[in-house]
């Protein structure tokens, strides 16, 4: 069982929030502020023309307002500098609102036209609170954070690879491909990306967070003890012959131990442990158990596991609802055939008693 600190808290101190379980979406975060904001006096088929830079709204993504007095309408035409990216355009209308996908270097033009008789015209920039705002970088990366934010690890890894294609010498692009490569089990490319990174120019955040990276590749590359290992084989025999108050014992003496054990080691123990606490009836602990073990876990596979068992001794303990989401989280993350199997069987049951 691989683990490692998670890169998960990291990037969603770094994104202003935790992941979410939805498809990604180019957003603000609300609430949001004006960072700018300006008036101006057209005439009738007047056209006002201004560029936008990084440099006066350095975050990852934000909202352009155009407003119009006593609602006379505008035409509003916004263009993405870097490849020619249309944004918007709409005519004859008395309010626009334009959300623009942001990024270091990212430019934008925007053309504000008067309709019929002209009028006062209010132009404004949202952004997030400027005292909280995420901390924001490449064009690409910045997808790949709201990616990541919004439950979609697979979209911000792409995004990550391809701003390395367009840019490399993105180190931060390289932070986050590591970090995720590292959760698939890809040690050796991770280990190059995170060496890669720490000898260009990185943010304090994000050099911060390669070392991080860096420590746990280290540690998960290390083979685990023989010693340990014997153990761990030997409380799954005892759970497997069903010796619950041995494996527990076992696993309470490996976890005492002075000498300092992997936290690949010490998942695996408490997820055992649990499973143990459970088959003994002492649920609220076995609850304890498996939940200090998915603190420290960060293989995707071996979370889907512990999911699958605290499902079951949710099930055990009656609480429908909590296992009925267990069991469906234990699914997204990827169980063995034969678990994935006794959890679908689980959840059918579970939806025939419901109804």
């Amino acid at each position: 069982m691989k683990t490692v600190t998670s890169l998960l808290l990291a990037v969603a101190f770094l994104t202003g929030g935790r992941p979410a379980a939805v498809g990604a979406e180019t957003a603000v975060s609300e609430p949001w502020e004006a960072w700018v904001s300006n008036t101006y006096q057209l005439g009738e088929g007047e056209s006002l023309q201004f560029l936008v830079t990084y440099e006066q709204i350095p975050v990852r993504s934000w909202r352009l307002l155009v407003d119009s007095s006593g609602h006379t309408l505008s035409d509003v035409h916004v263009l993405r500098l870097e490849d020619e990216t249309l944004l918007y355009f709409e005519t004859d209308e008395s309010h626009h609102e334009v959300d623009v996908p942001w990024g270091w270097n990212e430019e934008i033009s925007v053309v504000l036209t008067a309709a019929r008789d002209g009028g006062l015209y209010t132009v404004t920039f949202l952004g997030p609170p400027h005292q909280n705002a995420p901390a924001a970088y490449s064009y690409k990366v910045n997808r790949a954070l709201e990616a990541f934010a919004a439950g979609d690890g697979e979209a911000a890894e792409q995004l990550c690879e391809d701003a390395l294609r367009e840019d490399s010498s993105d180190a931060v692009a390289r932070v986050l491909l590591a970090g995720f490569l590292r959760d698939r089990h890809f040690y050796d490319r991770a280990a190059l990306l995170i060496k890669e990174a720490l000898a260009l120019e990185l943010p304090p955040d994000m050099r911060e967070l390669a070392g991080q990276i860096s420590d746990e590749l280290i540690q998960l590359q290390t083979p685990m003890e023989p010693e340990i290992q014997s153990e761990l084989d030997k409380v799954s025999r005892q759970l497997a012959s069903g010796d619950a108050a041995a494996a527990f014992a076992t696993c309470d003496e490996l976890l005492s131990r002075r000498e300092k054990l992997s936290a690949e080691a010490r998942g695996e123990i408490l997820q055992n442990r649990g499973w143990a606490l459970h088959l003994l009836g002492r649920h609220f602990e076995a609850i304890d158990s498996y939940t200090r073990a998915l603190t420290i876990t960060r293989s995707r596979e071996d979370q889907a596991v512990i999911y699958f068992r605290m499902a079951q001794l949710f099930l055990d303990m009656d609480n429908r609802a909590q296992a009925e989401g267990a069991f469906n989280i234990a699914l997204q993350y990827g169980l063995p055939p034969g678990l994935e199997l006794q959890a679908l069987e689980a959840l059918r049951q579970l939806t025939r008693n419901r109804e």
